[in-house]
């Protein structure tokens, strides 16, 4: 494959980048799921429940920059191709 111009290999950087600081809050998030589950098994009910809530705040954390990429993206889309 051709070297991209200069503007889309930098479009497509920021592209990468997104799903990579994605992918490391999806890591964190499975991370704190864990702890919650650990400590509901321990009967840890305060503690499990933090856990999970961070759980939830990573995963918001994660979709609403690949949100905004899909909104932005479907500008560009044709139907039909």
């Amino acid at each position: 494959m051709a070297d991209p111009a200069p503007e889309i290999k930098q479009r497509l950087e920021a592209a990468a980048k997104l799903y990579e600081d994605a992918a490391e809050e999806l890591d964190r998030a499975a991370a704190h799921a864990r702890r919650a589950a650990e400590h509901f098994r321990n009967g840890e009910v305060p503690r499990g429940t933090a856990h999970a809530w961070a759980t939830r705040g990573h995963l918001l954390a994660a979709g609403t920059p690949l949100d905004e990429q899909a909104l932005e993206h479907r500008l560009h889309s044709r139907p039909g191709v």
